[in-house]
């Protein structure tokens, strides 16, 4: 557990730990935010097919969904 040192444990081991835990923490919360981004672009293709099928404009799909006219062209 972060922040308990145990009385067997130098200062150089404890902060040691303290550096491996926080460095794990930040892959994880990265990883998330990669996985969150990745599902909101997924979620945007879609909508845009949609859009598009219903005849809305590459520009106003691009301005709805934040993609990029090419993005949108094809699909």
């Amino acid at each position: 557990m972060p922040g308990t040192a145990s009385p067997n444990m130098d200062r150089a081991e404890y902060e040691e730990s303290l550096k491996v835990f926080w460095d794990f923490s930040n892959v994880l919360s990265t990883a998330e935010r990669k996985e969150r981004v990745e599902g909101e672009r997924e979620t945007n293709l879609r909508n845009a097919k949609k859009m598009k099928q219903k005849g809305l404009t590459s520009e106003d799909i691009a301005e709805i969904t934040g993609l990029t006219k090419e993005e949108i062209e094809g699909l």
